[in-house]
């Protein structure tokens, strides 16, 4: 299945592409079958088809990584914060392997705009759809190299997230606003 998969990722890279756009949503990623969480995650951002409403904001969860280069029973850690300026919504992902615990738990809106790089401003760009919000980072030759996709649970806040890294892994996470993680 990973090879399927991967294979299927690996063609849209190698397709040279000068106005790629993300989709709305990864879909089939697990139609072979992926370890029982990760499906579970997966289950949980398809069947969470609205775009995030509650930004700007500082979220924080678990991640796992759907590889052959990294186990996928371990738990690895995410910090994302959603915001916005003058050209529009932007997301700064940041990904945190094989911690002992998430050291972005607590980081409060105010400090993740200290923490994050202003890199991600620009790099971060979100496109609004329907049902998810999307960021991509193309390489120097115009190709994905990094694809991202949101959904938010209106009721708990919760995201469910999915980032594609070209030639590593498809990592699926969910994500709970962190305390003051809002706007003071």
């Amino acid at each position: 299945m990973r090879s399927i998969v991967l294979a299927f990722l690996l063609l849209i890279t190698t397709k040279h592409s000068m106005a790629y756009e993300a989709p709305e949503v990864l879909e089939n990623v697990c139609e072979y079958g992926c370890p029982a969480h990760i499906e579970n995650l997966y289950r949980e951002f398809l069947n969470t088809p609205t775009a995030p409403t509650y930004f700007p904001g500082m979220y924080s969860g678990e991640c796992y990584h759907y590889s052959d280069k990294l186990d996928p029973d371990t738990t690895h850690y995410i910090g994302l914060l959603l915001n916005n300026d003058s050209k529009g919504p932007y997301m700064s992902p940041i990904l945190q392997y094989f911690g002992e615990q998430n050291d972005m738990a607590n980081w409060s809106f105010e400090d993740a705009l200290r923490e994050m790089s202003p890199d991600w401003i620009e790099a971060g760009r979100i496109k609004m759809h329907k049902t998810s919000a999307t960021a991509q980072v193309l390489d120097s030759a115009g190709d994905p190299a990094l694809l991202y996709w949101a959904r938010q649970n209106i009721s708990s806040k919760e995201i469910y997230f999915m980032a594609w890294l070209r030639n590593f892994s498809v990592a699926f996470c969910k994500l709970k606003p962190n305390p003051q993680g809002f706007p003071q």
